[in-house]
């Protein structure tokens, strides 16, 4: 079902399909709340100053 590019890139992350698939699409649901944050700071830069920031350190922090 997973072409050889697949399975090594789940292998390399130790993960089953589904396991990256959850992963891959909390962090698209993450990524994608931040826009009105992002929208707002725009207009009014002291609202959300570290928000952004602090969920995609959080983000990263997450897969390693």
């Amino acid at each position: 079902m997973f072409s050889k590019k697949c399975k090594a890139h789940l292998e390399d992350k130790g993960e089953t399909g589904l396991e990256h698939m959850a992963i891959a699409l909390k962090t698209a649901v993450r990524l994608q709340l931040l826009v009105p944050a992002l929208l707002i700071h725009s207009v009014a830069p002291r609202c959300f100053t570290n928000t952004t920031t602090d969920v995609l350190k959080d983000i990263l922090d997450s897969r390693k």
